[in-house]
């Protein structure tokens, strides 16, 4: 929600509101999607922010960026040397800056629905750190979901950064056991998937489908979590599933970063007590 002196979260789905004090807008555009927002704020820097239907959805911050940092460096240090990466959204480039820490990473394939997201990021949040005119990386415009099916290549690490994933939104099918069973096809025996999963508190829904799903597709799932200041209950959960490969324990090391470092890595998958609840009901159902 923008006005003369306030921007942020306004989410009538999940009845939240989370306002942040603004600077100035940036950008303000449409797309066949979403209305997108840049804006810079004062105590967050610069935001992407989405309005989808009725709702204006924090997408991503310049400072405190905890959440893209957990998203990703938890499957790339699990990976002993990752080499090929698919990123499955992240159109803002973040995940993408923080893919490319890794001097492995030869290659990186990323799936967005929307050119105008990337398009906009790359101009006004500038937060990809140039990671956009990097050599390795292939950006293909398409439906994820569709893609995925069709794909006939292997990958070291998959990483989900999409949207709300709600059925009746465009990241809907992201979600679903259909696509992890296309996304078990193109990982590696030794690679991972990560994705994000939503609020426990204020999305639990979303958790679960997600961790059900999986279940059904990998043998090794496992929930972690990490805070997100600009986000609903400011508690995010993630999913990583591999074939069999451990994903608590970093193999490779990182720099750079604010949140993630190798004690922060394996602490995320000890769970807080309300968390186990909610995935110990998927054993009552």
């Amino acid at each position: 929600m923008e006005d003369d002196d306030w921007i942020g979260e306004y989410n009538k789905r999940l009845g939240v509101s989370i306002m942040f004090k603004l600077r100035k807008i940036i950008k303000h555009a449409k797309s066949e999607h979403f209305d997108i927002i840049v804006a810079d704020t004062e105590p967050i820097g610069r935001v992407l922010v989405f309005r989808e239907k009725d709702s204006y959805t924090m997408q991503s911050a310049e400072l405190y960026d905890f959440y893209d940092e957990m998203l990703t460096h938890i499957p790339m240090a699990a990976h002993p040397n990752p080499r090929r990466v698919l990123i499955v959204g992240g159109g803002d480039g973040i995940v993408l800056r923080e893919v490319l820490k890794y001097p492995s990473v030869e290659r990186v394939m990323l799936i967005e629905v929307d050119p105008t997201v990337v398009d906009i990021s790359k101009k006004y949040l500038r937060l990809d750190s140039g990671g956009f005119d990097d050599p390795r990386l292939e950006i293909v415009f398409c439906d994820a979901a569709e893609k995925v099916a069709n794909l006939d290549e292997k990958f070291d690490v998959i990483i989900g950064d999409y949207s709300d994933p709600y059925q009746d939104l465009p990241a809907g099918p992201l979600i679903e056991k259909s696509f992890y069973r296309n996304i078990y096809q193109l990982l590696d025996n030794n690679g991972f998937l990560s994705v994000q999963a939503g609020s426990p508190i204020f999305q639990r829904d979303i958790l679960l489908r997600v961790y059900r799903n999986a279940r059904s597709v990998f043998p090794i799932v496992r929930i972690y979590w990490a805070p997100v200041t600009y986000y609903p209950g400011a508690v995010w959960t993630f999913m990583i599933a591999s074939k069999g490969a451990d994903p608590t324990n970093p193999h490779c090391s990182v720099g750079g970063t604010t949140f993630y470092n190798a004690e922060i890595h394996r602490a995320a998958f000890i769970l807080p007590e309300f968390i186990r609840r909610i995935l110990g009901s998927t054993d009552e159902t």
